[in-house]
């Protein structure tokens, strides 16, 4: 099962990921990866710290598209070597931000390009079996990160709260405990093995 963590900084992905990470689940493996299924992490704290995700500005649009079509090479080979080899070995994948996170944060990731353009992008990019988005009052995960401007944050927040779907990108309350959270989690990854497998 390949599973994601979407949500602006501070709202708690990594602590739930290392919850998760612990738990007694039906996979032989865990493996995490950060943003692309490049390079498997020894673990979440090997990650670089942002401390100001828009520092540098945007790309032009032609090094904006080029870069899209980096990403769907970056992707789509990362799949066919790193992923699809985990799934033979009946192992839980999980990605800390996805492709997806560009569509709402486009200038943490210097992208100046149209955003019409990078979602038609995303559907040439694998997609994990489930989107897990967490997010909070702004208030609140301004209070732990002030990495970004508190009306950006709140724009963040509404943006990721509207990709949710209930089919494949489920959103998560995380103004919870963290067993709470990871709970929810883990019954929502029950009930869609359950309908895959």
């Amino acid at each position: 099962m390949k599973i994601c963590f979407l949500g602006p900084d501070g709202s708690g992905k990594s602590t739930i990921i290392e919850k998760l990470l612990i738990q007694e689940l039906p996979f032989k493996n865990k493996e995490y990866f950060h943003l692309k299924p490049i390079k498997k992490k020894s673990s979440i704290n090997s990650d670089i710290i942002v401390t100001d995700p828009h520092k540098y500005p945007p790309y032009s649009r032609l090094k904006s598209y080029i870069k899209l079509l980096y990403y769907v090479c970056q992707y789509n080979l990362g799949w066919l070597r790193n992923i699809f080899p985990l799934r033979a070995k009946s192992s839980l994948v999980i990605f800390d931000r996805y492709f997806d996170d560009m569509l709402v944060d486009s200038r943490r990731y210097r992208y100046g390009g149209s955003l019409t353009i990078a979602k038609i992008t995303r559907l040439f990019i694998p997609k994990p079996d489930i989107y897990f988005i967490l997010t909070a009052d702004a208030k609140i995960i301004y209070e732990r990160k002030q990495e970004v401007p508190f009306k950006e944050l709140e724009r963040q927040v509404k943006a990721y709260e509207a990709m949710a779907n209930g089919r494949r990108y489920f959103h998560i309350d995380a103004n919870r405990s963290p067993e709470r959270i990871t709970k929810e989690i883990m019954t929502i990854m029950k009930i869609k093995m359950d309908e895959l497998y």
